[in-house]
This record gives structure tokens, sequence and C-alpha cells, in this order.
């Protein structure tokens, strides 16, 4: 089942796993008409009403696929509790992030790059009291420095295949938990990109920040030279096309194009057209979506970091 009929209004396929995405016209079938020229959307950007549009195709305070609960039980595995800490990097909104609070009282700072977003995720838990326990900062992720054995565990979805300085990033998370502290990794990966570079170029150039993705081995590899004890390296990316298409099902159905702004409409027309690349990667395993769960097995902190100031989370 491709989006195109999803957004057309066929039927739903009986498995729900990626096929062959086609190029489409996402507003098939929904009576909505091209936005006109004065409604400029730039992509990348963080309008009110992109946030509105993700958070109906993902679920409240989510920006990418992934439910509160599907995180919250990946997430069981690092013995999570009041008496801990952990940092999420990638936060977004925050929704996942104060899911996680409220399910193991753990306390949370979440990072991401975009200050907005942060401003809000901020706001969010102050209205829901939990301003304390689920702090949000903005950070550039190219050189980012977390606290010396800060943290009983990272979460970090969708952000490694954003940054080019991999090196420093896959440092700070040796560097930032504690000794036996616990990794989640959930990212795209590049598959087989042999007869796929044109594919893959359009996703790349459709992706804001560009999409830039290591193999999984190479991630492996990253890990362990940093002492770190892989315990799951897994392709989800059958479940994880399962959640795109249950997603954008659910927010064709509940559509309303007559209620929807000539903004909203090039935001639908924006979104649509990149998922549809990913769709196409995906399945073609030009891309695929892994999780990493690795513990840190390194007793002691080398080079660690002598004052304060020397770190900002």
């Amino acid at each position: 089942m491709v989006l195109k009929n999803l957004l057309s209004g066929k039927k739903k396929a009986a498995k729900a796993k990626a096929v062959a995405a086609k190029p489409f016209d996402p507003l098939a079938g929904l009576d909505i008409a091209p936005p006109p020229e004065a409604a400029h959307y730039e992509p990348g950007t963080w309008p009110v009403e992109r946030l509105d549009v993700l958070e109906q195709l993902w679920g409240r305070g989510n920006l990418i696929p992934g439910s509160h609960e599907d995180v919250g039980a990946i997430m069981g595995a690092c013995t999570l509790s009041s008496a801990k800490t952990m940092v999420e990097i990638g936060c977004g909104l925050g929704g996942v992030s104060r899911a996680l609070v409220k399910k193991f009282g753990v306390w949370l700072v979440g990072l991401d790059r975009e200050e907005s977003l942060i401003s809000e995720a901020n706001r969010r838990s102050a209205s829901q009291k939990m301003e304390k326990k689920a702090v949000f900062f903005s950070c550039d992720p190219e050189n980012l420095s977390l606290k010396p054995a800060g943290y009983d565990a990272i979460l970090c979805r969708h952000m490694l295949s954003t940054v080019a300085n991999t090196d420093n990033l896959f440092a700070q998370f040796a560097e930032g938990l504690k000794a036996s502290a616990h990794l989640e990794l959930i990212d795209f990966v590049l598959g087989d990109a042999k007869g796929h570079e044109a594919m893959l170029k359009t996703l790349w150039d459709r992706d804001f920040p560009r999409m830039q993705p290591m193999r999984a081995q190479q991630v492996a590899t990253e890990l362990k030279k940093r002492h770190f004890l892989i315990h799951v390296a897994k392709d989800i990316t059958d479940d994880y096309a399962a959640a795109v298409l249950s997603g954008w099902t659910q927010y064709r159905d509940a559509l309303k194009p007559g209620a929807v702004s000539d903004l909203a409409r090039a935001i639908i027309l924006d979104e649509c057209e990149r998922w549809t690349a990913r769709m196409a990667a995906l399945d073609a395993g030009a891309l695929r979506v892994y999780r990493f769960h690795a513990t840190n097995s390194s007793e002691k902190k080398k080079g660690s970091v002598a004052t304060l100031s020397d770190w900002k989370y």
C-alpha cells in the first residue's frame, strides 16, 4: 500500500507493509486545490500549521513515527526509575519525553536543534506541572557536549542520520553515560544503494536537515570502538513502514479538506512528497530503519571535563 492509495481513498492492503512507491499527487481524492503562490512554505521550518499536521499524523507531542507506548516498551529495557536520569537527543516537542517521565518517574533532559520546538516543549511541560522532571534545551548536535557520566540512559531517535560530525556524537554517547548505562538508538541506515542512487539523491534533496545515514555495520563498529556492548541490532523497517502507513491512513480519514488553510495545503504537499520518497527508498532496500540497544562497558571515564562550564547539559 503506497501513500498515493491512502490519500486517494483506496482500501488498506491486507498486510501493512510498504511496497514500491511511485510519485503521486498527495491531494488526489481529497478535493483540496493546490495552494496559491501566496501560501509560501519554506520546507524545514516550523510554523504552527506544520506542528498541527505532524501531530495529527504521529500523535500528540510527536513529530516522527513512534507512539508513546512503543517507545515506552523499548525503554523498559533501560531499567529506568525515579532514582535515575536520562537524556533524549532529538526530543522535538517532548511528547515521548513526558510519557517516559510519567511511566518510569525518570528525570529527563531533552535536546533538539530547533529553538522554537524547545520553547514549546518547555511550555507544555509547565502546563502539565512537569517542568522540573522534563526539561528541554536547544543544542547544536554537531558539537554536542554532555556532562561526563551524567546519565543512566540516552535515547536518540533520527538524529544521528542528520549529523555530519558523527564522531563527536558517538563520543558523547560514551562520555555522557555512566558505566553500564543504556543507549537506545533508532535511525535510518543506508541499505543496498547500488542502482538506487537517483532515488536516494531525491530523498536527500527533500530532507531538512539533509539526511546522511551510515550503514548499520558502521554504527555497530563505532559503538564497539567506544566500548559499548551491543545487545540489540535489529532491522525494524517493516514495523516502521507499518506505523507510517497507519499514520497517513488515520490522517486521511480524519481530514476535512474544506477546513484546510492555504498554508496547511502547502505543508501537506511537502510532507507527502517527503514520505513518498522515504517509503520508496525503504521498499527498495536502499534505506532501512535500525534499532540498537547497547550498554556502556567502560568502567572509567577518560578525558573527563574538569569544570562545569566545559559542558552544557
